[in-house]
């Protein structure tokens, strides 16, 4: 896999036994990804290895859990796409797959593949595919072909994208300029509306409040599938709505 593979697993808050068996399951799993051409996300999530003689009991959640740690620490807390700090959004941080797995399964689990974005931005991107002619059957593409759009594991934001923020106490206001076609591409495709949503929400604090406590509702597991499904609407006519301005 990669050095950046290495480095994740070696960080990984557990006892030596623990820790190779993690290392194991994942590697297990990248490589029935890339030689089967499946989706393995929802199988790591699900992961769980029983106690036994030699190591305590390893659950999927564990080993996501430290994986978004790993990368958000490496994106210095910021979320890929609209650089906001992470920990300053309550809601969920989820790991966004750059390709997403519904066209790319085989990069389901390649760290080229794994960053952290905000809910919105990883909401709004969804299954979008920024570039075109890669080959969900070859190779995970170089920076050669990836040059129509931003990407944050071969690219520098600050090379493509400028941005600024203003906020007071009742307004916040974000405004974002590609520098580059890819990063023009990005504005266009994502930024710009996600801001807007942001100034939206900033005038109304009683609909962020509550967004943000469904949010985090979701992220903790409360309320199941509807709960999530309500959020992802929600959030996604919120979205719509900036489209519309």
């Amino acid at each position: 896999m990669t050095t950046q593979f290495d480095d994740f697993c070696a960080q990984l808050p557990f006892r030596k036994g623990k820790k190779a068996v993690a290392k194991r399951e994942i590697v297990r799993l990248y490589q029935r990804a890339i030689t089967d051409a499946v989706d393995v996300w929802g199988e790591l999530r699900d992961l769980s290895i029983s106690e036994d003689e030699t190591t305590t009991k390893l659950e999927g959640s564990e080993i996501t859990t430290n994986l978004r740690d790993y990368l958000a620490k490496k994106q210095k807390y910021r979320c890929c796409y609209c650089q906001r700090y992470l920990y300053n959004i309550a809601h969920a941080k989820p790991i966004e797959h750059i390709l997403p797995r519904h066209s790319f399964p085989r990069f389901s689990l390649t760290m080229k593949n794994l960053a952290v974005a905000c809910y919105d931005c990883n909401l709004k991107k969804s299954k979008t595919v920024w570039w075109s002619g890669i080959n969900p059957a070859g190779a995970y593409p170089v920076e050669s072909q990836l040059t129509s759009a931003f990407h944050c594991n071969h690219h520098s934001y600050n090379d493509h994208i400028s941005w600024m923020s203003y906020a007071t106490n009742d307004f916040a206001f974000r405004a974002y300029g590609g520098i580059t076609a890819a990063g023009k591409k990005l504005c266009i495709d994502l930024l710009h509306d996600v801001s807007k949503a942001e100034i939206l929400l900033s005038r109304n604090d009683g609909l962020r409040e509550v967004l943000d406590d469904l949010k985090a509702m979701n992220e903790s597991g409360l309320g199941g599938d509807s709960v999530r499904d309500f959020v992802n609407t929600l959030q996604g006519f919120i979205l719509a709505s900036t489209e519309a301005n």
